[in-house]
């Protein structure tokens, strides 16, 4: 009885492993912990960006995660945050938002798709995470783009508004609001421009608001962003506002020429190891237990 009156091979006591979250505002790598063997992931791809005259908002980008993405303790992880799509002039188009991804191009990949460039005088919204709202012009190019694209389950974003281009009279006319993670963008009707679809805290164990569409920009008056980080769009003659850093969200339309749409903001990514318990496993020395009992560390 050498091992202190138990009969068996003396065991020793794992410590304990509290939860670790890392941020990624940028491009980086994970080296999870040694003990780590499942993740807890959100991934925010970048906002699109809006136009200005009327533009549409930038849909928000993409919104994905996953509480159970197994790996292996101490390998290192590739991250990727998409950037933001850029706002533009009335004379140009928009750009949508980038994609942001945990471990590309592997097995447990995790992509979420960057937010669709709202409509304006020189193209129409485009498709992504969240749909880019309509432009405030009476033709196609006030038609609200489809979110969700590609296609995830549970979704990655919503579609973005309808615009007003009607013209009966002066400051009537206004983009939609952009998609959001958990919102359509809002239409916009003869008074009022649209604003942003909101945004999520879908993620377990996290209540902050993370991601939100765009606000369109508008003739009749300045509309909000969605929460979470969507730009607010331009009043009659005002720019629209970028979509805040690392929520992913749209940009806000500009209103009357030469106002410019704002720039969609950069997403992020968010890795959460669980915290792991003390371990005791197989048999256990007198010894030991008598230490533990002592210092009232015996449950």
């Amino acid at each position: 009885m050498a091992n202190g009156g138990i009969i068996g091979p003396t065991q020793t006591v794992t410590a304990s492993v509290p939860e670790t979250t890392t941020t990624f505002n940028a491009n980086g790598t994970l080296t999870t912990q040694s003990t780590t063997t499942s993740v807890n992931v959100l991934v925010i791809a970048g906002g699109g960006g809006a136009p200005g005259d009327r533009g549409g908002g930038g849909g928000a980008g993409g919104y994905r995660f996953n509480t159970s993405i197994p790996v292996s303790g101490s390998s290192p992880y590739t991250v990727v945050v998409g950037g933001g799509g850029s706002g533009v002039t009335p004379a140009g188009a928009s750009s949508s938002g980038n994609n942001s991804s945990f471990a590309p191009s592997t097995p447990i990949e995790l992509t979420s798709t960057g937010g669709g460039s709202g409509g304006g005088q020189s193209g129409a919204a485009q498709t992504g995470g969240s749909g880019g709202g309509g432009a405030g012009i009476n033709n196609s190019n006030n038609v609200g783009a489809a979110g969700n694209t590609p296609p995830t389950s549970p979704t990655q974003g919503f579609t973005g508004g309808v615009g007003y281009g009607v013209e009966i009279g002066p400051r009537n006319r206004g983009g939609a609001g952009g998609g959001g993670a958990s919102a359509v963008g809002v239409n916009a009707t003869n008074t009022a421009a649209g604003t942003g679809g909101a945004g999520s805290s879908a993620w377990p164990g996290d209540c902050t608001v993370r991601a939100g569409g765009g606000g369109g920009g508008g003739q009749a008056a300045s509309s909000s962003g969605g929460s979470g980080g969507g730009g607010a769009g331009g009043g009659p003659s005002g720019a629209g506002s970028a979509g805040s850093n690392n929520t992913g969200g749209g940009g806000g339309g500009g209103g009357c020429a030469p106002a410019a749409g704002g720039t969609g903001g950069p997403g992020v990514v968010i890795v959460k190891e669980p915290a792991i318990p003390a371990k005791a496993p197989g048999v256990w020395s007198m010894n030991t237990v008598y230490e533990f009992v002592k210092d009232n560390n015996w449950v």
